[in-house]
């Protein structure tokens, strides 16, 4: 019997670590304010990980005029433009009290130091033909993480079709 109690309980823990873990990751698209950012789409294939594309924001080449180093953590304050698209506002070492606001980590690139926000990457099956896009729907939590709700071409959500498998693909 009491071995029973031990495996259920050990049963209890694992699933409520793994329940932990699957919520703090769903949590900006339950609790997640959206925004729409400008993008510019890099096509690649990993025999590893798939299908995906990267990803290249605009506010990812935002100015660090603060004084930060590779891989500071850095708080980009957003502010809706009128053709609806969010634009950095502000960057700061320090997490805002209020308004829209996304975290990222300063990484070095050839053009200096950027901001990378772990949204960067969208993976889709293999044999899916995106459109080109213009613009990405985020959503936002009140801790500045981020995820992908949708891909957008001139603020409508793309169609992805899928083509069928050959024997040569």
């Amino acid at each position: 019997m009491n071995q029973y109690k031990r495996l259920i309980i050990a049963l209890v823990i694992l699933i409520g670590i793994a329940g932990s873990f699957t919520l703090y990751l769903s949590l900006p698209l339950l609790t997640g304010k959206i925004v729409i950012l400008k993008t510019q789409p890099v096509d690649p294939f990993d025999f590893f990980r798939g299908q995906y594309l990267t990803i290249n924001y605009e506010i990812s080449g935002v100015n660090l005029s603060i004084d930060a180093r590779e891989g500071d953590t850095v708080y980009v304050s957003l502010k809706e433009g009128d053709d609806k698209i969010w634009h950095a506002d502000k960057i700061s070492s320090i997490k805002p009290d209020s308004g829209v606001f996304i975290r990222g980590t300063a990484k070095q690139s050839w053009q200096g130091l950027g901001v990378e926000y772990g949204i960067e990457q969208y993976f889709f099956e293999r044999d899916a033909h995106i459109p080109r896009m213009d613009s990405v729907k985020i959503k936002v939590d009140g801790s500045g993480q981020a995820r992908i709700v949708e891909l957008l071409m001139n603020g409508t959500s793309l169609n992805i079709t899928y083509r069928k498998p050959s024997l040569t693909s």
